[in-house]
């Protein structure tokens, strides 16, 4: 045997013994794989209450989660001062290990969001298992449990179609805004944004929706619902947002993709349907004598989506007539959210930020008093509206009726 070859035996010994195998290998049937974690807290105790949307892979399986069948989920809940505890002390009531890997939504009670998040977030940050894309959601005048504890129709695991329902009101109505963990710990640390977290609520008996026969009929007894935007200053929650003040957040932020505004058709009033194609913001700041003012800039295009009046959209005036009112429409509800987030003294939109971004030396004399300056700032808007097409009629078949 020559010494090439005894090189190469040596190399492959030592390549092998770098190799790890599987030591740390989990197999599935000892996995209670978690898609779902809503987080309370008891006010009496000051303990962290954790429940989980466990997911039963044998019914998944077999397809029979849909409807009929056996439960595709089931549910557990433990307590701990830290949520780490929590998890350990819940394994005692489940026969598998909790794994978080595929875990899609965190919900959040109302009420320990009001005491403040702070602190809630770094085992999800330091855990192995857990990622950082998952979405957070805010529980509406309810417990985190009781979102997690809901059966959804048309999905066989509930967390997936309530993220579902987010992603459609995010596209389609644009009151909501999707964060996950990631975003909500950079937002926490920065000294020039607060939070802003999309709410969910149960509509409904809760306890009828925890059941499997609230999605074995036509009708659902409860329901689970994206509803409205949290405020959040310095952690805690603040107030909720209104509709209007919601769209107008969205705009700010350039995150509306798309949604439906109703003007007035003369003296009548939301006559008219807009539905918003594309929109975009841009943010200018300008600092004078150490006061700022911030400048947007959005323009957006739209389509006409319904008319409940006679008007003759063949005649290029009756366009620029609603392209005007779009716009003011759209600056009033820019305007709604600016007051609120003023009033609150909660910069959600990320002024600060940009002002960090464009004056450095302006932001380093202001971050001590950034909420009242904040509050005081004042906020120039331009919007630039194009309505593009009337639909498939230009003329209303309203305009024919004999009234």
């Amino acid at each position: 045997m020559n010494c090439r070859k005894i090189l190469a035996y040596l190399l492959i010994l030592g390549i092998m013994l770098l190799l790890t195998g599987c030591w740390n290998s989990r197999e599935v049937n000892d996995l209670a794989i978690v898609m779902a974690m809503g987080v309370d807290k008891d006010p009496k105790k000051g303990e962290y209450i954790v429940s989980f949307q466990v997911v039963n892979p044998g019914i998944i399986a077999t397809g029979k989660g849909g409807g009929g069948g056996d439960m595709s989920v089931t549910f557990y809940k433990g307590t701990g001062k830290t949520l780490f505890e929590a998890i350990r002390k819940t394994s005692k009531k489940v026969p598998r290990q909790l794994f978080f890997a595929h875990i899609s939504l965190i919900a959040i009670g109302e009420s320990l969001a009001k005491e403040g998040i702070h602190e809630l977030f770094d085992f999800f940050d330091r855990s192995l298992e857990t990622r950082l894309t998952t979405l957070v959601l805010v529980a509406r005048k309810d417990k985190a449990e009781n979102i997690v504890k809901a059966m959804i129709p048309l999905e066989s695991i509930p967390a997936n179609g309530i993220v579902g329902k987010l992603e459609t009101s995010s596209n389609n109505w644009s009151e909501n805004i999707r964060l996950e963990i990631g975003d909500v710990i950079r937002t926490l640390v920065s000294p020039g944004k607060e939070l802003l977290i999309s709410g969910v609520s149960l509509v409904g008996d809760p306890e009828e929706g925890k059941k499997k026969s609230n999605v074995d009929q036509t009708e659902v007894i409860a329901s689970v619902e994206i509803d409205q935007m949290a405020l959040f200053k310095e952690g805690k929650l603040k107030r909720w947002l209104r509709e209007d003040e919601s769209k107008g957040t969205l705009w700010i932020l350039d995150k509306l993709k798309g949604t439906i505004v109703n003007i007035d058709c003369g003296k009548k009033l939301e006559q008219i349907g807009i539905e918003i194609l594309r929109s975009n913001t841009n943010v200018e700041v300008k600092s004078d004598k150490g006061k700022p003012t911030f400048h947007l800039i959005i323009r957006e295009e739209a389509n006409i989506s319904e008319v409940k009046c006679p008007i003759d959209l063949s005649k290029p005036e009756e366009f620029t007539k609603l392209e005007k009112k779009l716009r003011e429409k759209t600056k009033q509800m820019i305007m709604a959210a600016v007051s609120v987030a003023q009033d609150e003294k909660s910069d959600i939109f990320g002024f600060g930020e940009e002002l960090k971004r464009s004056d450095p030396k302006a932001w380093e004399k202001m971050e001590g008093e950034w909420d009242e300056i904040f509050a005081n700032s004042k906020v120039e808007v331009k919007v630039d509206a194009f309505i593009r097409r009337p639909g498939m009629r230009v003329k209303p078949y309203l305009s024919e009726l004999k009234r």
